[in-house]
């Protein structure tokens, strides 16, 4: 990770000698954690999106987009955490070959899962502002067809972004990848002002005035807006999880772009950064009523048969 994504030209040396006693410690509890929480990663996301696939209800594309996010995740559980311990472990016992190897895969998994994550937390707060702003319209513009569209957009550009490293330079590549961060990220926290915003707006106008009686209409669209809120309130959550697990990240890709970077260090930070794969589901299923009743009728099914 800390070399250009390329073929593996490593000198069969020993390179432990390198690692002090303090360093391999770090390094074994950093295969530890990842190992373990690879498992319970896995499972809720894969427990989510079979929910979220198999309930014609939660079909929406605000729940789809979700469930493209879960399977980001899910794979984070499946394959990235799996093959960067191995990078971690090749790496302490001076494996040169298998470390170069699983840096090279653990870097192409993880490099396109930040990358999708990060592009449907960004699509998730744009749907979000879309539904308050233009209301009823929404059904009509968002569409499930649409998102499917735009979730193979998210995934071609994921690819694309991961193909930079074959022609441009490692800090080059580490400096893109930073900058769609931040894009993301901007964008992630404007539509979440802004639907705050026109929500606060909505509530103005829905509250009845002085001594005006409330009428259907009016507590009617009382409970969507409280309904709105909680729901908004849930994914705002789920994208300050994301904010705070993947700063590290940046601070990874800036380490990496040093001649010598403390390995150390970045995997760290890129350890906190796979944490998010874990708090995402236990989001899901803590706040979405309806989700979180259907994936505990199926643990319900899986633990009596």
């Amino acid at each position: 990770m800390d070399q250009p994504i390329s073929l593996c030209f490593v000198p069969a040396n020993n390179f432990s000698n390198s690692i002090t006693s303090q360093d391999a410690r770090n390094l074994l509890i950093l295969e530890v954690i990842n190992s373990v929480l690879a498992v319970p990663t896995a499972a809720a996301n894969a427990l989510v999106i079979v929910a979220i696939l198999t309930t014609s209800s939660l079909r929406t594309p605000s729940y789809l987009l979700l469930s493209s996010l879960a399977i980001s995740d899910l794979a984070v559980g499946l394959l990235g955490q799996p093959f960067f311990t191995f990078c971690i472990f090749s790496f302490r016992n001076g494996n040169a070959k298998a470390y170069c190897y699983a840096r090279w895969i653990s870097t192409v998994i993880l490099a396109l899962l930040a990358s999708g994550t990060l592009l449907t937390a960004a699509a998730i707060s744009v749907d979000r502002y879309l539904a308050i702003r233009i209301k009823t319209r929404y059904r009509s513009v968002v569409t499930v067809r649409r998102v499917r569209y735009i979730l193979i957009s998210v995934w071609l550009h994921s690819i694309f972004t991961l193909s930079c490293p074959f022609f441009m330079s490692p800090s080059t590549s580490c400096y893109v990848a930073a900058s769609e961060l931040v894009i993301c990220m901007l964008i992630i926290m404007y539509c979440y002002t802004m639907s705050f915003k026109v929500l606060k707006i909505h509530c103005a106008q829905t509250h009845p005035q002085g001594d005006q009686q409330p009428n259907s209409t009016t507590q009617s669209n009382t409970i969507d807006v409280l309904k709105y809120r909680k729901l908004l309130k849930t994914l705002l959550l789920i994208m300050v999880g994301i904010f705070i697990c993947y700063l590290p990240l940046a601070s990874a890709f800036v380490i990496f772009t040093k001649p010598n970077p403390n390995r150390v260090v970045a995997w760290y930070l890129l350890s906190i950064t796979t944490l998010n794969s874990l708090f995402n589901p236990v989001i899901y299923m803590t706040r979405m009523k309806d989700l979180r009743r259907v994936c505990f009728q199926m643990l319900r099914k899986i633990f009596r048969a």
